[in-house]
């Protein structure tokens, strides 16, 4: 079981969507991706979330408590 963390930002580029799109298919199961942004940019995820369901990913979003940073936490669905 791995956990894997990836900083995106400040902007989120089609370099940082393409960063997440290589590294989905070597996410075993029981592993899990953090994904974390700058709050402020956190409206720009909708490419990412659109990988992870096209991936297969479930997922979950949170802002951290002093809500400067965005999480998107995500593991394979199971089989």
């Amino acid at each position: 079981m791995a956990d894997i963390t990836l900083w995106m930002g400040p902007f989120i580029s089609q370099k940082d969507v393409e960063r997440v799109q290589d590294i989905l298919p070597h996410i075993g199961d029981g592993d899990h991706l953090t994904i974390s942004m700058e709050a402020a940019d956190a409206h720009q995820a909708d490419s990412i979330i659109r990988l992870l369901d096209e991936y297969g990913f479930n997922y979950q979003s949170r802002g951290d408590s002093d809500g400067h940073t965005y999480h998107i936490v995500a593991c394979r669905r199971p089989k």
